[in-house]
């Protein structure tokens, strides 16, 4: 998937669905935030000589720091930077400017200029360089109190909350940055070029993008990876197995398996019974545990050799001998995958398991076909392409 058609897809599902459980988390914040600064800075106004004691923009920074934690705008420089900015240019005008029909457009721009300028950029906090005209206020003092107190105590309310509820607050992006840069792995560098591929493209925008390039490389690499896990679901085990699949019987002799295995160049023969059913397998890994001889052209004569022995020996059963059938060393236990699975299921069986042959079923328990890791990795080859 190119970055146009993540970026479309992204476009078209304006509305992710959240959970409520988010929604009264954020709920909560705020009102725990807001009190939190409300109480305290209430308290601090009796010790100044300002009437003053919320910021005007307090509710609209409370909605970022506690909704959109992640959001350049919430972080703590944005929202402490931006306010005092903004408060010390509304201050400013309210002494130059006395008509507030001039002064309130002014001091938005000049504010909006200043965060830009400092690389705070907090959009609610144009509100407080209004707030400064509307309330003629023309004491510095402002920006420290309520401005800078406020800002300071959301802030700390943000950290606590967030963090408590299983948010990063201040957010960093999720990155294996911090792997030594001395010696970066594959996935580092595959990062840093999405991040930069990505900026590239956000810089023909020229426009201010609410987040951050790190965590759009992210988002872009999580829908990515959805997008093939679905693909991958999508492909069943029937497409992509080997059948008719060479079976024997727990009754065949060795030798005959034996054959078949080299004959056919396969590593695992399922054993099935009458009705075509799964009773074990063997594998090459069988017959040397078990047999203990040299495999060539000769087996049948070692075979019979052995047995000869065996039955020389009057206190020996035949079955404590040498084995001459399937059924004395296969494997009863083993793993099999229904032909609806699909190939995202095949990931964990071959990459924790250890697996390295499947046999395949149908839906009336009867051996329908084989998977082997050569057919899987094709599987995820052709998936890719």
């Amino acid at each position: 998937m190119s970055f146009k058609q993540i970026l479309k897809q992204m476009a078209q599902n304006k509305n992710p669905h959240v959970p409520w459980s988010e929604h009264f988390r954020s709920a909560i914040g705020g009102i725990v935030g807001g009190g939190f600064v409300a109480f305290i800075a209430k308290f601090a106004s009796e010790y100044t000589e300002i009437n003053e004691w919320a910021m005007a923009s307090l509710g609209a920074s409370a909605l970022l720091v506690f909704v959109l934690p992640s959001s350049p705008m919430a972080q703590p420089k944005a929202v402490i930077g931006g306010n005092i900015v903004s408060a010390l240019v509304g201050v400013t005008c309210a002494i130059l400017i006395p008509d507030p029909r001039l002064g309130i457009p002014i001091a938005i721009g000049v504010s909006i200029l200043g965060m830009l300028f400092f690389k705070c950029l907090h959009a609610p906090a144009a509100a407080t360089a209004l707030s400064a005209i509307l309330g003629h206020i023309v004491t510095y003092r402002f920006a420290l109190f309520p401005v800078l107190m406020d800002s300071l105590l959301l802030v700390l309310a943000g950290i606590f909350y967030n963090r408590i509820t299983g948010k990063q607050y201040p957010h960093t992006e999720k990155s294996p940055g911090n792997i030594s840069s001395k010696s970066p792995s594959a996935e580092t560098m595959s990062l840093i070029e999405d991040k930069n591929a990505i900026a590239q493209v956000l810089a023909k925008y020229k426009e201010f993008i609410d987040i951050n390039p790190g965590d759009l490389a992210n988002i872009i690499r999580d829908v990515e990876l959805h997008a093939y896990q679905q693909k991958l679901k999508s492909i069943t085990c029937s497409a992509i197995m080997s059948s008719p699949v060479i079976s024997v019987e727990m009754a065949t002799p060795l030798e005959e398996a034996w054959i078949r295995i080299r004959k056919n160049h396969i590593k695992s023969l399922p054993v099935v019974d009458r009705n075509d059913r799964i009773v074990g397998i063997i594998t090459l890994e069988h017959f040397l545990k078990y047999a203990a001889v040299d495999f060539d052209k000769t087996f049948g004569q070692r075979l019979q050799g052995f047995m000869r022995q065996s039955f020389s020996r009057a206190s020996v059963k035949l079955s404590d001998a040498y084995p001459n059938a399937v059924g004395q060393v296969m494997q009863k236990t083993v793993r099999v995958i229904s032909t609806n699975r699909n190939l995202l299921d095949l990931v964990t069986i071959f990459e924790g398991d250890g697996h390295h042959h499947l046999p395949v079923i149908d839906e009336h328990q009867k051996l329908a076909g084989m998977i082997t890791q050569s057919d899987f990795v094709r599987a995820i080859h052709s998936s890719m392409e």
